[in-house]
């Protein structure tokens, strides 16, 4: 064979596929042919980069609350004990501000100056302190607001030995709720405030670590907030025209539309207390990059924007029907935390503010999505759940309209670009005070996301085409809220 029938041969081996099928050369046996690669599988799709995922705990294979129970707070007083009572009087007149609309928190209460124990002194001698068989020692002092249907009691806490347990409670037979002293925010002007407890007349008991001496605790009561109306009364098994829930009749029930009931279960209202009475408004839970469940609150800088009114909130879930339109009854899954809050940020150009709550919210709830992004513009179709006048949740179905800047009072109409507020129209439903920070949706593909927080506006049942505002929630993030989202 001459070379160049050894070369063409050799091409031709190669071509096909392995010089071992080709002969000659060789008693070699031919090579292994090589593994079969490992099929990859495909990459999955990239998170996007302007958006959080609500997380449904409901779907979680763990679907026990976030955190355990707290035992069922309980008196301490002996059988018998006649509690001393501070008595304010009556009212001249309950005087609630009338506000700026959806754009003040709804006012329910108003705030009373305490001049009976408004310094330590003074409530120290009203205390009469008994023994326990554990050696602690326990103490109550009552207070009376004839004619308000609840009260919190403002406690400034100067100092308290170790362990000491306050307890609120109201009308006999009422929940009592137990807070650590040492919970207490500290300086000179900051208020425990405890929970709003049913009655005009509202307890707070007082119970010493056993060898821990009275004359080591130093609190004041120099305030109450005195309620006009109650949650917990909406939270009966049958509301009457009475009750908390006052809202118009074009507002659309939350349960008549299953498809939100994932959004239903991020809502909280929310009930907090500064100097000058107590507050209602509305709080939407997000979720944060991490899935952490970190319980961080979406509501209006209008209604919170400070420490003290943080650490005063009160939040109801599933505060909502027991079923469509067939029962006066609340869900049964109601719960109340009364553990306060922390402000994390605020901003009134965007009337935003996130709080995060001292505690786990209860089973079940959902930690909404949100979008950051600028592709929510005029028509995108958007609902809001909310509580108006603090009745049951409610939804509103609507669209954006345009954009807007609002200052006090009034609000005009401003670019994409330049609007730090979206104006939404209503086609079913509306908002009334007591909405508030509610959040606003929009659905991108088969999610919805959280896009805004009610600011305020003209839409009611009265005039149902009228503008509401809601701050534009990329706005809010990128001037800060997304820090504590993304971390």
């Amino acid at each position: 064979m001459t070379p160049s029938h050894r070369i063409a041969l050799a091409l031709s081996c190669v071509l096909a596929l392995g010089l071992g099928a080709c002969g000659g050369g060789s008693d070699s046996p031919p090579p292994a042919p090589p593994p079969a690669p490992t099929p990859t599988p495909p990459a999955p799709p990239p998170a996007a980069a302007d958006r959080i995922e609500p997380l449904d705990t409901a779907a979680l294979p763990n679907k026990a609350a976030l955190s355990a129970p707290a035992a069922v707070a309980v008196s301490r007083l002996p059988a018998g004990t006649v509690v001393p009572r501070v008595e304010l009087g009556p009212l001249a007149a309950l005087k609630l501000s009338a506000g700026d609309g959806k754009s003040a928190p709804l006012q329910i209460g108003v705030g009373r100056a305490v001049a009976a124990t408004a310094d330590a002194a003074a409530l120290a001698a009203r205390l009469q302190w008994q023994p326990l068989p554990d050696g602690s020692q326990v103490a109550a002092l009552a207070f009376d607001s004839p004619g308000a249907q609840a009260l919190r009691l403002g406690v400034r806490v100067d100092e308290a030995p170790a362990g000491t347990r306050l307890r609120f409670y109201g009308a006999p037979g009422s929940p009592v709720v137990e807070q650590a002293a040492a919970q207490a925010p500290q300086g000179a002007a900051a208020l425990l405030w405890g929970p709003d407890t049913p009655g005009a007349v509202g307890t707070l008991e007082l119970q010493l670590s056993p060898g821990a001496s009275p004359a080591q605790l130093r609190l004041a009561v120099p305030q109450l907030s005195h309620l006009s109306q109650t949650v917990e009364q909406a939270l009966a098994a049958v509301k009457t025209e009475n009750d908390i829930g006052t809202a118009g009749r074009c507002n659309l029930d939350v349960m008549c539309t299953p498809a939100l009931d994932a959004e239903s279960r991020s809502v909280a209202q929310l009930l907090f207390t500064k100097p000058d009475g107590s507050y209602l408004c509305t709080g939407t839970l997000l979720n944060d990059t991490r899935g952490s469940r970190t319980p961080r609150l979406l509501t209006a800088a209008h209604c919170i924007a400070d420490d003290a009114s943080a650490a005063s909130l009160i939040t109801y879930w599933f505060f909502r029907a027991a079923s469509c339109n067939g029962s006066p009854k609340v869900d049964p899954a109601s719960t109340r935390l009364t553990s306060g809050a922390k402000l994390l940020f605020t901003d009134s150009g965007v009337d935003s503010t996130l709080l995060q709550l001292n505690s786990a919210p209860p089973a079940n709830v959902v930690f909404a999505g949100s979008y950051f992004g600028d592709g929510v513009g005029v028509g995108a179709g958007v609902v809001s759940i909310h509580h108006p006048e603090g009745d049951l949740q409610k939804d509103s179905v609507g669209a954006v309209t345009g954009f807007a800047n609002c200052g006090t009072g009034t609000c005009s109409s401003a670019s994409a670009d330049a609007g730090s507020l979206l104006q939404i129209g209503w086609t079913q439903g509306t908002t009334e005070p007591g909405s508030s920070g509610a959040a606003i949706w929009t659905q991108l593909g088969n999610t919805r996301y959280v896009v805004g927080a009610l600011h305020g506006g003209s839409a009611s049942c009265q005039n149902p085409g009228g503008a509401d505002f809601f701050g534009r929630f990329n706005r809010a993030f990128y001037r800060g809220l997304g820090n504590w989202l993304t971390q």
